[in-house]
């Protein structure tokens, strides 16, 4: 996504600027549902490094498991794990009386601010002192780092071998770095298992542009992490992204997004063109079969070759990935024809970099708002399937099982014979 073409360097307002900013974050698209879920996060992780401190300090004392507790922060009910010890003497500090479900206002304001709008982490550091959660610098540091250590966990963790989907995407942003701005890259890929549920495998931070080599890095990596058959790849039409999809997952299907072909018609066509191009598109989408759509696609070329000769005859010689996708039971195909599921973790880093000036302000900073926007999607409403994908799973899984497990044991028979 593009960035300001001007962004300035200069430091931010203190907290007078609290109330705004939480406008701002509230009016840009977080409902009370994922400030619900991400302040959960936010406090379980608070508790558990207060807890860590404290057990630091008391070398007779251990840790003893949590338990559930709710929570109010205004008008948004929580629930939490609260951390506990043996000795019973522990209790986090950012939790109300005993028996009481509200904190004062202050304390609310402060924690949406921090969801929101913390611009780094001195900032998130000044936001928890203000809190009295922290003793001592260190403790600060652990809360800040909790969420890039479980970040670089789950760029490492084995993965299921197999996989119905995965999407592929990069978000380009900047990362201040002394005294200039330099641009970087977040490569990102979301997995649907044949459970029906989406996990982020990869969310990588590189500086430089996108580029091919690191999309090779990125693929292998999760071939080397266990991954090795996937129904379905979606990405965008990224210059020699899909040779290589296709070489290291050569029995998956490969769907260029649809929504990155209508930016791209933009930019070749006239804007009354493109808007009719786009209508075409979507119509397309809704296709009864894919002979259908295969006949609506040319009827869409040949209505604008003579305007975009080179733009038509790119995407005619990519018929097929742009089509992929109608090959899917019906109730999903249109969540597979785009890179969608990416984008709700692009959009929370959107939020978070205007919410900071239009940038960075240090790697460490863009790898904790990684980290949190991953954290907040995984605990929160990618716990459940998606009506979607639970109407379409069993057909999904049918599909997978034709093609990867029926040749399988034919091969075996061969073997045998």
């Amino acid at each position: 996504m593009p960035t300001d073409p001007n962004p300035s360097l200069a430091p931010h307002s203190t907290s007078e600027s609290f109330p705004a900013e939480i406008a701002q974050a509230l009016a840009t698209g977080l409902g009370n549902f994922s400030l619900r879920e991400l302040l959960a996060l936010i406090l379980n992780s608070l508790s558990q490094a207060e807890r860590q401190a404290y057990l630091a300090g008391a070398p007779t004392d251990k840790g003893n498991g949590s338990y559930a507790r709710s929570l109010k922060r205004g008008s948004i009910p929580l629930h939490i794990d609260v951390p506990r010890t043996r000795g019973g003497s522990f209790r986090p500090r950012l939790l109300p009386p005993p028996y009481q479900r509200d904190d004062p206002e202050e304390t609310q304001a402060l924690l949406l601010n921090l969801l929101a709008s913390c611009r780094s982490l001195n900032a998130a550091k000044a936001a928890l002192h203000k809190m009295g959660l922290a003793a001592s610098e260190e403790e600060l540091e652990d809360v800040a780092h909790n969420f890039i250590e479980e970040l670089e966990l789950q760029n490492t963790r084995p993965l299921d071998p197999d996989l119905l989907a995965l999407f592929l995407d990069a978000q380009f942003v900047e990362v201040r770095e002394g005294d200039r701005l330099r641009p970087a890259c977040i490569y990102l890929v979301i997995g649907l298992g044949r459970d029906g549920k989406k996990r982020v495998l990869a969310s990588l931070f590189r500086l430089g542009r996108e580029n091919l080599e690191e999309w090779k890095n990125v693929l292998r990596g999760l071939i080397e992490r266990g991954l090795r058959r996937v129904l379905l790849v979606v990405h965008d039409d990224f210059s020699g992204l899909r040779p290589i999809t296709h070489s290291l997952f050569p029995q998956a299907d490969v769907q260029l997004c649809i929504v990155h072909l209508q930016r791209h018609a933009r930019s070749h066509l006239l804007k009354t063109e493109a808007t009719e191009f786009n209508q075409r598109i979507r119509a397309l989408q809704a296709a009864w079969n894919a002979e259908v759509a295969a006949t609506q696609f040319e009827d869409l070329c040949q209505r604008f070759e003579s305007r975009s000769p080179s733009f038509i005859h790119e995407i005619r010689k990519k018929r097929e990935p742009y089509l992929a996708f109608l090959n899917y039971p019906d109730a999903i195909r249109r969540s597979l024809s785009t890179t969608n599921v990416v984008e709700a973790i692009n959009g929370q880093l959107e939020i978070m970099r205007r919410n900071s000036g239009g940038y960075f302000h240090s790697e460490e900073t863009l790898k904790l708002k990684l980290g949190l926007a991953v954290s907040q999607l995984e605990t929160g409403r990618w716990r459940r399937v998606a009506s979607s994908v639970q109407n379409a799973l069993d057909q999904f899984n049918a599909i997978f099982q034709s093609r990867f497990e029926n040749e399988e044991s034919l091969c075996l028979q061969t073997q045998n014979s």
